[in-house]
């Protein structure tokens, strides 16, 4: 999924940018800790607010969105800034020698976040699609069966690059990771990339044509019984959208969030090491990712109502 770059302790920068401006060290540190902040405590208040509410934690897809809070926790806490300061950039530090088990981390949060918004997918493609069928197709049973799922092929995803890492060395380590590298990259974000992307640009253009379809309904009839019973309908398709949106709306900040990660991939293949690709690029490719992370929060809480008011007395039952 991504460049390995636990291949060298001490990182090397293009010619044009000396490892003697620490100034881009610290704008990143500044800028990765306040990301890190704003990520554990977005995504914190999500997860409790789901786990702890009664009407939240029922729902298939905010079970989903829990599993993803808790992906994104682990970008605030192990990527952002713990390897964006100590794996990447032009200065060595103690800490710098782990960056092998930070690499980890990396792959763990970035791969179970492209699962976990895959699966909230298809929940929304099920609830759209299937309503009437949608408790048999997302039985409790189910929806553990694929949490589960995700975080044991994430496991398995960020551990098997370790089967090598500490047994080949030189050529044949950068040989074997450059094309572990390129199979992530087709396999566990492009080709589900694709499929989100695909899946919610037609949800959202089926919940339209049944919008529309409520409106016509509305102006045929209008007995007030049968108005009523299009208010309901019209309450229930709204809902139905709010929720759909703002998943949408995860997915594409998503993709436009792995833009300089994928530039840094590609150029990372082109050059064929490290000290070839921008230093910029690299420190970008990462921020990218964790404002991500923390921009899910903002998201759930403008798009849907029952989140802020799980939030709100939250914060409330806290306080007092």
């Amino acid at each position: 999924m991504l460049a390995n770059n636990s291949l060298k302790v001490t990182n090397t920068t293009e010619p044009g940018l000396s490892c003697d401006r620490t100034g881009l060290e610290i704008t990143f540190m500044v800028l990765d800790i306040t990301a890190s902040a704003i990520i554990l405590f977005g995504n914190f208040l999500v997860f409790v607010a789901i786990v702890t509410s009664l009407t939240l934690r029922p729902q298939p897809m905010n079970q989903f969105l829990a599993s993803l809070a808790v992906s994104d926790m682990i970008m605030g806490a192990f990527v952002s800034p713990v390897y964006s300061l100590f794996c990447i950039g032009c200065l060595e530090y103690s800490l710098s020698k782990y960056c092998w088990l930070l690499e980890s981390a990396k792959d763990l949060a970035l791969a179970s976040s492209i699962l976990n918004l895959l699966a909230i997918s298809y929940d929304r493609c099920c609830a759209v699609y299937y309503p009437l069928q949608y408790q048999i197709l997302m039985t409790k049973k189910r929806v553990y069966s694929i949490i589960c799922f995700i975080w044991g092929m994430t496991f398995f995803i960020a551990g098997i690059r370790h089967s090598w890492i500490h047994t080949k060395t030189g050529s044949e380590l950068h040989t074997i990771n450059s094309l572990y590298n390129i199979l992530l990259i087709l396999l566990i974000f492009f080709l589900p990339c694709i499929i989100i992307t695909v899946i919610n640009l037609k949800i959202i253009m089926t919940i339209r044509n049944q919008a529309r379809q409520v409106f016509s309904l509305k102006n045929m009839h209008r007995q007030d019984a049968e108005v009523a019973n299009q208010d309901d309908i019209q309450e229930e398709v709204t809902r139905k959208r709010k929720g759909t949106f703002a998943c949408a709306l995860v997915v594409l900040v998503f993709v436009v969030s792995w833009i300089p990660r994928v530039s840094f991939n590609i150029q990372y293949k082109l050059k064929g090491d490290l000290g070839g690709v921008n230093i910029l690029l690299q420190k970008l490719s990462i921020f990218f990712l964790t404002v991500q992370s923390s921009v899910n929060p903002i998201i759930y809480s403008l798009y849907r109502s029952d989140f802020r008011e799980a939030v709100v007395k939250l914060l409330k039952c806290n306080t007092n």
